[in-house]
């Protein structure tokens, strides 16, 4: 992968400056307009260009204090708008060598602040009906295993040895990203009655989640540049994977154990119920009164026997003085 600011030891925070397009796609000869929003009214801004060789190219440069923009002389067909809070460049008719990467930069002092970039993509006339350029819509993944992304070119009136081969991730979540190979080592052609297929692969190892993506291949044949339709690459968490992954045996001996737990949460529940039901009814005590001689102190009181038994249900006894 390759960063902008390895070339300019710059400070890149991607939340001062915003480009919210990653990848814009125009025709060959149409208007295309880069968008750049900066959060400050910083006076002095730049535009970089990252071609597809990977040279690094001075656009612009800006002063907003005395509003002057300086176009480097590859440049004069560009023109730009520049406010407090958006710096935006602007291709009136784009030619085939405007393809490449647009970055965005405010500079502070020793200090070069960029956005994430947009890469801005040509398309010509002649690249439909002359190449043909093939990649695989998606492919899925576990995080720490290989992959290995193919595009195939057809050339019908181009050498393959005159191409070359770099490719473009996209993502939702970081800037557009160029990955670079050392030649065309990793690919194989052949030609069938003039017509000349080649297939390039880029290995990717030990992949993880800043992998995901779309990946398109660029390929640079006969000075025309062409761009494959993409392939998304889709990480899946091996571990989480493997952990769903349960056997039947397991399965039925985790049903069985919350089957148990349900039961035995029913039956404790049913034993609370009968013993709230048997502690909130009125108990009656009932008790045989049987008569106790008193002590000489007390005085005696005539006791009138009767043949019908009485019962009581309270006893109280108090002692005189």
């Amino acid at each position: 992968f390759f960063s902008l600011s390895l070339f300019l030891s710059g400070k890149a925070q991607f939340s001062d400056i915003s480009q919210p397009d990653s990848f814009q796609a125009v025709k060959l000869g149409d208007k295309v307009i880069i968008s750049c929003f900066i959060s400050n009214s910083a006076r002095n801004r730049v535009w970089y260009k990252l071609t597809t060789e990977r040279k690094l190219q001075l656009v612009a440069s800006v002063d907003t204090m005395f509003n002057e923009i300086k176009f480097e002389k590859q440049f004069r067909h560009f023109s730009a708008i520049s406010y407090s809070t958006n710096s935006h460049l602007i291709i009136s008719r784009t030619a085939r060598e405007d393809t490449g990467t647009y970055y965005c930069g405010v500079m502070k002092l020793q200090d070069v602040q960029f956005g994430q970039g947009t890469f801005l993509m040509i398309k010509g006339a002649k690249m439909i009906s002359d190449y043909v350029v093939k990649q695989p819509q998606s492919h899925s993944a576990q995080s720490g295993d290989p992959v290995t992304l193919r595009c195939s070119v057809q050339f019908y009136q181009c050498d393959a040895e005159h191409t070359s081969v770099t490719w473009l991730k996209n993502s939702d979540h970081s800037a557009p990203e160029m990955i670079y190979t050392s030649g065309n080592h990793n690919s194989s052609c052949h030609t069938v009655s003039g017509e000349s297929t080649c297939v390039y692969n880029l290995l990717m190892r030990n992949l993880s989640y800043e992998d995901a993506g779309v990946y398109h291949c660029v390929v640079t044949a006969c000075g025309q540049i062409l761009f494959g339709n993409g392939t998304r690459i889709k990480i899946h968490n091996a571990a989480l994977n493997k952990s769903l992954d349960v056997s039947p045996g397991v399965t039925a001996l985790i049903l069985s154990n919350v089957i148990f737990g349900v039961v035995t949460l029913v039956l404790v529940w049913k034993l609370c119920k009968n013993h709230k039901k048997v502690a909130n009814t009125d108990p009656v005590i009932y008790a045989a009164v049987t008569s106790v001689p008193r002590i000489s102190s007390c005085q005696s009181a005539p006791v009138k026997h009767d043949t019908d038994m009485v019962i009581y249900s309270g006893v109280k006894c108090s002692q005189r003085d």
